[in-house]
């Protein structure tokens, strides 16, 4: 891990393509509204914007808190890595403490993480489905190909793929019938998750051709589009008006929620995954490099050489990092706070209140203490349970659940859920224990 901070004036953080030179050197006035006052940020959208937050300011003694205020938090997993600002974190939610086996597909799927709420999975594949797991059936599917992972909102399915409509139209369905409502054209073929404004009136796509836009949901109409360097296709970060986006020519760009350019900077990695917004700072990785930057000029704060291989998860205090082994780093300082190397690879985290969920090369499901020193006598998982060869690359998890893209001991995929066994009923019940590395 390596700390530091690039000077106020480093042109390494907002070395401008040629697109972004105009509204960069307006970044300064601009960010001083939009940015730097969360406050201001939150008043205007309400109180509501914040319901899901809980302990997320601290105060003396405690770690520094980057949680990021704006984002609304569900207690579903409604989008890819949970919510917009990719934290995979669900706060307030209630983890699985004595798990069994509640359901298995009898369909395949390839390895795109689910989202599941209110009791219902939805996996993107040939076609879309909906699957209620306690009733053990599929509720309905919608055919297509290349779907991005879907986004269920407020009773609606986002979906994007390649439809009877064409390439180029963001798809809406009923979350529990399917039934199709309404379609939105779209400047060219979606190739991300739509990521959502705090106050949920817009939501911000990467497009085909190097480009990202924003839809104006009532409307359902563009509100502008902007090209960038490289491919967008990893999921986009949202929160406090700033639109952040990784693409494959190897930038971080922070946008404004009107299109304007912020500032922008190399991710200085390959096979980037997607960003992490927090209050204070935004977080990047790829295969060789970790780091955290300031949220308001990109500026580097501390950066880390170990890697990911998978997405990143966070809650505030703590960034989880997959590659091989899963390592806690702490938001502030890229310190690591604790490790998990099991005999094999890991899948991503995902996070429900104290605890962290975790996929593995031989095929177990297992849970993780959150906490620095672990359980009371300081071990680190909780339980484990066997579901076939291989358990990744990500999860999706709710109060309760956790729903998992399993590859079987016979080579095929199918997705299983994780209940608990005071609400599941019998089935295949967890080994308990387990040390802290």
């Amino acid at each position: 891990m390596r700390s530091r901070r690039t000077p106020p004036d480093s042109s390494s953080a907002r070395d401008s393509a040629a697109t972004d030179s105009a509204a960069s050197s307006a970044v300064r006035s601009s960010s001083a509204v939009a940015l730097s006052s969360r406050r201001d940020a939150l008043r205007l959208l309400g109180a509501g914007a914040v319901a899901g937050l809980a302990g997320c300011l601290g105060g003396d003694g405690q770690m520094d808190d980057d949680f990021p205020e704006g984002v609304r938090f569900d207690r579903g997993w409604r989008t890819y890595a949970h919510d917009d600002a990719n934290t995979a974190f669900i706060p307030e939610g209630t983890a699985v403490a004595e798990p069994t086996v509640e359901y298995e597909s009898d369909f395949g799927m390839d390895s795109t993480e689910p989202v599941a709420v209110d009791g219902v999975g939805y996996t993107s594949g040939d076609p879309l489905r909906a699957f209620d797991s306690a009733a053990g059936e599929v509720l309905w599917s919608a055919q297509g190909k290349n779907w991005t992972a879907p986004v269920v909102l407020d009773g609606v399915v986002y979906s994007l793929g390649v439809t009877a409509h064409g390439p180029n139209r963001l798809v809406l369905y009923r979350a529990r019938t399917g039934r199709e409502f309404r379609t939105i054209e779209l400047p060219g073929r979606p190739q991300t998750p739509p990521a959502f404004s705090n106050d949920r009136e817009t939501l911000f796509l990467g497009l085909g051709g190097e480009r990202v836009c924003a839809v104006d949901i009532d409307a359902g109409e563009v509100r502008w589009t902007r090209s960038l360097f490289g491919a967008v296709r990893l999921p986009l970060a949202v929160n406090l008006g700033s639109v952040f986006v990784v693409t494959e020519g190897q930038r971080l760009y922070c946008l404004g929620a009107d299109g304007s350019a912020y500032w922008q900077a190399p991710t200085e990695t390959v096979e980037a995954v997607a960003p992490v917004v927090g209050e204070e700072r935004v977080y990047i990785a790829g295969w060789d490099r970790i780091a955290a930057l300031e949220r308001q000029n990109g500026d580097v704060v501390w950066e880390d050489d170990g890697g990911v291989h998978r997405r990143l998860a966070f809650d505030g205090e703590r960034l989880y990092a997959a590659r091989g082994s899963l390592r806690a780093l702490d938001s502030a300082t890229g310190e690591e706070r604790w490790r998990y190397d099991p005999r094999e690879n890991v899948s991503a985290a995902s996070l429900v209140a104290d605890t962290v969920y975790v996929g593995t090369g031989q095929g177990e499901l297992v849970a993780l203490n959150r906490t620095d020193g672990g359980g009371p006598l300081g071990d680190r998982e909780r339980w484990s349970l066997p579901l076939g060869r291989y358990v990744g690359h990500s999860l999706a998890a709710t109060d309760r659940r956790v729903y998992c893209p399993v590859v079987r001991d016979d080579d095929q995929a199918q997705l299983v859920v994780v209940g608990d066994a005071d609400a599941s009923g019998a089935g295949t019940t967890a080994t308990a224990g387990g040390s802290e590395s």
